[in-house]
């Protein structure tokens, strides 16, 4: 499948963004699934696999199935149990990522593949 360049950048992008995330869960575990800056990754991600692999495909439904919130956030889940729970999703979000611009046929960045001869 020919490769959106331009998905594929927005998608690096979204992996470079991760560690950013992560930080804001150590200033308000309970808030951040609810940020603008998370909110706006999630939906920018959506959209960049959407423009590569089309809006009804599984990789969409993937990511977007992905959680990051405790079932029972609105029960009493501590902040450490929140946290918890947000990173896991990040982490899954990741590899999800990694593994869609790899079947994008993209060579990961830094690599000797994609910094050429």
């Amino acid at each position: 499948m020919p490769a959106d360049q331009g998905a594929v950048e927005r998608l690096h992008a979204a992996l470079e963004a991760i560690p950013r995330l992560r930080e804001l869960a150590y200033r308000s575990p309970q808030r951040v699934v609810g940020s603008r800056d998370f909110q706006e990754w999630r939906e920018d991600t959506a959209s960049a696999l959407a423009g590569a692999f089309g809006p009804d495909s599984i990789q969409v439904k993937s990511f977007a199935s992905i959680q990051y919130a405790p079932v029972n956030f609105y029960f009493g889940a501590s902040d450490e149990e929140f946290r918890q729970m947000y990173f896991r999703g990040l982490e899954f979000a990741g590899a999800r990522i990694e593994a869609m611009i790899d079947e994008l046929g993209e060579p990961p960045m830094g690599s000797d593949e994609a910094s050429g001869p």
